[in-house]
This record gives structure tokens, C-alpha cells and sequence, in this order.
């Protein structure tokens, strides 16, 4: 019986010192900071999208936010698209993270995107971003079956998170929010492919100004 304890419990520290081993590597790479060259052309992807929408939408100047409270990432970008005199509005938030993983790992990127993606899906729905990593979609009231009231979604690439909200009606129609999630999946995907990640500080702009 002794012999049978002692294989017992050097099983348990192969799993306890596994188990550090496994954390620390996750500790390790979550402290890791990479910088994309170039970064992200945000202005251009915004007028991209912008350009996606039916007429009378406008953009807002976006903001860039790094206050902890409000992202979990590195910086963030806030940004209204608005509808005539801004009788309505479609929100989005572009989070940028250190590095993919703690992209990967963060369920929400921030407080205001706790609820995103939820609801129904839509009948007839059936578009998913070919290049997104992740991608959550979700609407909220109306029929529960073919005109919701809104539509909210998360999507991830690489270490960039978009969260965007929307509400469904003749200006804005799923139609319209699928070309707009066309053009964001097409530009970063495009972007992607002809930028670089490499080990160091990722840097918040100054400006988003092209």
C-alpha cells in the first residue's frame, strides 16, 4: 500500500508542477507586448465601412480611449456612424490588444460590450465572416423571427476586436449590415496579410488622422 501512495502522489505533483508549468506559459505570453507595422489604418477602414452604407449615414470623429476602466486592450477606438441629424445611430469599437492571445482570451473587451452579440438569429441569416477568428452575432426585439430591432456582434482578427451595435430598420437593413460586415472582413483580412507583428511596445497614436 505504501508503494501504491507513493505513485499516488508523485502523480499529483506531475499534475501540480504541470498545471504551474501550463500557467506560467499563459502568464508569459499574456505579458508579452507585440506592435503591428504598419498599425491598423483606422481612419481608412471606418470610411470603407462608411462608404458600405445606404445614403444619409454620416462618421462621427472617432475617439481614441485608453482608459482602463472603459477597454481591457491596449487602446480603443469609439466611433459613431449616424443617420441624417443623428436621429439614430450605429456605435462601434475597434480594441486593440498587446498581442493575439490576450485578444483570444478576453471574453468581452469591455463593460459596454457585455451584452453583445446576444439575442436571436435572424431567419435567413446564415452570413459568417470568412476571415473573422470569432465572430458572435445576435438580435433583440421586433418579431423574434424576420425584423429585429437591433443587431449586435463581436468579431476578433488577430489581436483587433470589433464590437459593433446597430439598429435594424428601412435606413439600416440586414442587408446593409452584411455589406458593412463584408467590407471589415475584406479590409482586415487585406490588412493582415500585408503588415507584420514583432515583439515590442505597442504604441497608442496621437492621432487617427491619415
Amino acid at each position: 500500500m505504501s508503494g501504491w501512495r507513493s505513485v499516488r502522489c508523485v502523480a499529483c505533483l506531475l499534475v501540480i508542477v504541470l498545471g504551474f508549468a501550463l500557467a506560467g506559459g499563459c502568464t508569459s505570453q499574456a505579458l508579452r507586448s507585440f506592435q503591428r507595422e504598419p498599425e491598423l489604418p483606422v481612419h481608412q477602414l471606418l470610411y470603407k465601412q462608411l462608404g458600405a452604407l445606404p445614403a444619409d449615414w454620416t462618421l462621427e470623429k472617432p475617439d481614441i480611449w485608453t482608459d482602463t476602466d472603459f477597454t481591457w486592450a491596449r487602446w480603443a477606438v469609439v466611433v459613431n456612424f449616424e443617420y441624417k441629424d443623428g436621429s439614430d445611430f450605429a456605435g462601434e469599437e475597434i480594441h486593440i490588444f498587446a498581442n493575439p492571445f490576450l485578444a483570444r482570451i478576453t471574453r468581452y473587451p469591455s463593460p459596454s460590450s457585455l451584452s453583445a452579440g446576444e439575442g436571436y438569429m435572424p431567419q435567413g441569416w446564415t452570413y459568417r465572416p470568412p476571415h473573422a477568428q470569432r465572430f458572435e452575432f445576435g438580435c433583440t426585439g421586433g418579431d423574434g423571427a424576420n425584423q429585429p430591432e437591433g443587431c449586435s456582434l463581436i468579431l476578433r482578427y488577430e489581436e483587433y476586436v470589433i464590437v459593433l451595435s446597430t439598429p435594424i430598420a428601412e435606413y439600416m437593413t440586414l442587408e446593409d449590415l452584411r455589406r458593412l460586415l463584408e467590407v471589415i472582413d475584406r479590409e482586415m483580412a487585406d490588412f493582415l496579410q500585408h503588415s507584420t507583428l514583432r515583439p515590442g511596445p505597442r504604441k497608442v497614436p496621437e492621432s487617427l488622422d491619415p
